[in-house]
């Protein structure tokens, strides 16, 4: 008789619905409908009750949780940005754990800021060499952060490239309140996702807008995400003030309504991995004008980060395609690269196909709006 994996994902839940957290609670659902065992530990800034998720708690509360979970044969996966000393303590207490488990832990950096951060410190070199050795795989999501971790010592076999993204459960749901009233007065309509921090680049995508909307008064930009109704850019944007309209923390079958019911998405980050939204924008047939940062699918438009007359350009001339909304069809996915399927497999499944629900759960949790986590620098 065949014994179902049993997992426990380290790592941020919902809320905030950021790319790491998505990509969590993507995997928790597609464990489970697989009749595998799978526990969230969430460390993010959430900690509220879900189904089949665990508050982190203090450092006694989480080690003893974890630990716990090891003694009963748990794969621990955990991810984390590995762009500071906190993401590598927590690799470093994870793997240990992973011994008491007797199956090989998995982990998986998400942040394209984690490149530089080890590049700056022979030291932090020595702890990625020695932490990311001692687990069974360790996983990127873009080729810069595998090759990061590969100069620091961390063994070829050991890696791997894999974008956090799978079009199981991709499924758009009622898009949030005053979306279709901003939806026919635009043309066209502009969307982004950001959250508090610089990396985001909300202040570049702003200037570069206003110069949009200063040649097209019709121009609309909708943004989502956590803090983007307290964004302070937005009460000084100007005449474009009143063509942004903000819609908050949302979760992700609304975001992924608001995204396939606009016309370009954008992303105006200045570091990343490999962006979840920008993968969700692609495959939902919307055109993409991002950041020529960390990794972007071919399909996206990409423009230096940080220049705003160059997103502004790139923005107008984007606007011209207008595709009609195309959900990826079961031809056009592959299975090989995509990630569910493949973390599935390392996780002890004999196959990693699994069917997508019929229709997407109801959320577990309200949203709500606070600061983004720091492994989110990379959703």
């Amino acid at each position: 008789m065949t014994v179902a994996p049993k997992v426990l994902l380290v790592g941020d839940f919902p809320p905030p619905h950021g790319g790491v957290a998505v990509h969590v609670e993507v995997l928790q659902r597609a464990v489970r409908s697989r009749g595998g065992e799978c526990t969230v530990l969430d460390i993010g800034k959430g900690q509220l009750p879900a189904d089949g998720v665990v508050q982190a708690g203090g450092y006694a509360t989480f080690t003893a949780r974890l630990l716990g979970h090891a003694l009963r044969g748990y794969r621990i996966h955990v991810h984390t940005s590995g762009a500071n000393r906190k993401s590598w303590a927590l690799a470093a207490i994870c793997a240990a754990a992973g011994k008491l488990a007797r199956v090989p832990p998995l982990i998986t950096f998400h942040s394209g800021l984690g490149p530089g951060w080890l590049a700056e410190d022979p030291a932090r070199a020595r702890v990625a060499c020695a932490v990311g050795n001692a687990f069974g795989r360790v996983v990127a999501v873009s080729e810069d952060i595998g090759e990061a971790l590969l100069t620091c010592g961390v063994a070829r076999a050991r890696i791997e490239v894999l974008p956090a993204f799978t079009h199981s459960f991709l499924q758009p749901g009622t898009p949030p309140a005053g979306f279709r009233e901003l939806r026919e007065e635009a043309a066209p309509l502009y969307c982004a996702m950001l959250a508090p921090g610089p990396v985001y680049g909300a202040e570049v995508l702003l200037r570069a807008f206003a110069e949009v909307h200063q040649r097209n008064p019709r121009a609309r930009l909708a943004l989502y995400g956590p803090g983007t109704l307290e964004l302070e850019p937005i009460r000084s944007a100007g005449a474009a003030a009143c063509a942004l309209r903000a819609f908050g923390e949302l979760h992700r079958p609304a975001a992924l309504a608001l995204i396939a019911g606009s016309d370009v998405f954008v992303r105006p980050t200045l570091a990343d991995g490999d962006s979840v939204s920008v993968r969700e924008a692609v495959a939902l047939g919307r055109v993409v004008v991002a950041t020529s940062v960390g990794t972007r699918p071919v399909a996206a438009r990409l423009v230096p980060p940080g220049d705003a007359a160059a997103l502004a350009r790139a923005l107008t001339e984007a606007a011209d395609r207008r595709p009609v909304l195309r959900l990826a069809r079961d031809g056009d996915k592959d299975p090989s690269g995509d990630c569910v399927h493949r973390l599935l497999t390392l996780y002890g499944f004999h196959s990693g196909e699994e069917p997508a629900p019929e229709a997407p759960e109801a959320p577990s949790r309200p949203p709500v709006e606070g600061t983004a986590c720091a492994a989110s620098a990379a959703s």
